[in-house]
């Protein structure tokens, strides 16, 4: 059946005859797809490569983190000494924020490498003391007792006395800068939970709007990320269809991205869970440093529209085996010519399309006169009312977006 749909394919031009074949088709049961042309690379690495990541996991079911939702934090000196070394380079004046240091391992390293202002935002109770007389002899460390990663519920809780308490603790006599002129503070921390997987994605949620951390100015983060993480972030759109992601897209984008370290999981503790289970390279960390870019609200988006591609990148890498012209003449009717002229294939999917290409289709999508008054851009305002913005990373259902 498949072959006599390509067989009346070929006998017809690239018109709107084949256009309206390819609507009544279900594209869902497609399964001769044609891969988009390679984009332009972004990101930056240094000795570890993507080749030797995906020995480990290159398959449909990606590797997940299994902790429990808390934290563990570094206790191996040496290590402690390595990631100091990263935070303080090239940095001689500014805070550095470091988000659940446990006993303060990583802090004095900090200390000891000249750090010149640093935050340790702690609550756990089993620490406060041993950190509170680490303060008495430095007078530039302070201490906030509260956990930085409920950042995104406490920004988007009704504010009260007490969330505005908050937000005025972790920021005190942070400099507000503008884009251009750097950055205001670094952010240390280790992505070991959901909860602080989610504050990663809230950060991808708050960048395009320049609120929450960012409002200060191009703020660098250094993460300890997991195996798991760490192919999202490398993933790539031909060689890894099945684990590029959503965020895989934002994170290139948005990011200058430098993988710095790598480290092995005995320099935690408690030690991470689930690490017998699991391959040796699985089990490693990497200490990444974010660089929001210097264009991001210059000339990445057309009209820094960056707001509407946030949504445009969530909705349509939901699924990422859609196919790209059906699915956007959903939105606008009969824009297929319009894409096939541009170069869009009639089988291309999403998830075909390099981050570079993505941005380039939204620019194409959000320059058309339709698109203002298009079903898109009213299931953009709706998303964009709803009290709190989905940060998961699910992968099986759109109808959280709205």
């Amino acid at each position: 059946m498949f072959r006599q749909y390509l067989d009346c394919f070929q006998m017809l031009n690239k018109s709107f005859h084949l256009l309206e074949l390819l609507r009544f088709y279900k594209v869902n049961n497609l399964n001769f797809i044609r891969n988009a042309s390679t984009g332009k690379k972004l990101l930056k690495m240094n000795k570890y490569d993507m080749e030797s990541a995906y020995k480990v996991s290159n398959n449909k079911k990606s590797s997940r983190i299994t902790q429990p939702d808390d934290y563990f934090y570094v206790c191996d000196p040496v290590s402690a000494d390595t990631i100091a070394y990263h935070l303080c380079e090239n940095w001689k004046d500014g805070y550095v924020f470091e988000i659940n240091p446990g006993p303060g391992v990583v802090s004095k390293a900090l200390l000891k490498a000249g750090v010149p202002r640093l935050r340790i935002l702690e609550k756990n109770e089993d620490f406060l003391l041993e950190l509170k007389e680490l303060s008495k002899q430095h007078s530039n460390l302070e201490i906030i007792e509260e956990d930085f990663l409920f950042l995104p519920f406490i920004e988007h809780r009704s504010f009260d006395d007490d969330s505005i308490s908050y937000l005025e603790a972790f920021f005190k006599d942070v400099p507000n800068l503008s884009w251009n002129e750097g950055a205001p503070f670094r952010i240390f921390s280790i992505i070991s939970s959901k909860k602080s997987l989610t504050f990663l994605r809230f950060l991808l949620a708050v960048l395009p709007n320049r609120s929450s951390i960012f409002f200060y100015g191009r703020c660098e983060l250094f993460l300890l990320l997991p195996h798991s993480e760490y192919l999202y972030l490398i993933a790539e759109h031909k060689k890894n269809f099945s684990i590029y992601r959503w965020s895989t897209v934002l994170y290139r984008l948005f990011f200058e991205i430098t993988i710095l370290d790598k480290f092995r999981p005995d320099i935690f503790s408690p030690s991470p869970s689930g690490r017998d289970k699991k391959k040796k390279e699985e089990n490693d960390f990497y200490l990444v440093k974010f660089i929001p870019r210097s264009d991001l609200f210059s000339s990445r988006v057309n009209d820094n529209k960056l707001k509407d591609f946030y949504f445009f990148i969530r909705y349509h890498l939901v699924r990422r085996t859609w196919l790209v012209i059906p699915t956007l003449e959903g939105w606008v009717p009969s824009c297929g010519p319009r894409l096939i002229k541009e170069g869009m294939r009639v089988f291309t999917r999403f998830g075909d399309l390099s981050p570079e290409q993505l941005l380039m289709l939204f620019n194409q999508f959000s320059s058309w006169p339709e698109y203002e008054q298009s079903p898109f851009h009213r299931s953009l305002r709706k998303f964009y009312r709803k009290e709190s913005l989905p940060y998961d990373d699910d992968e099986n259902s759109r109808t959280k977006l709205f």
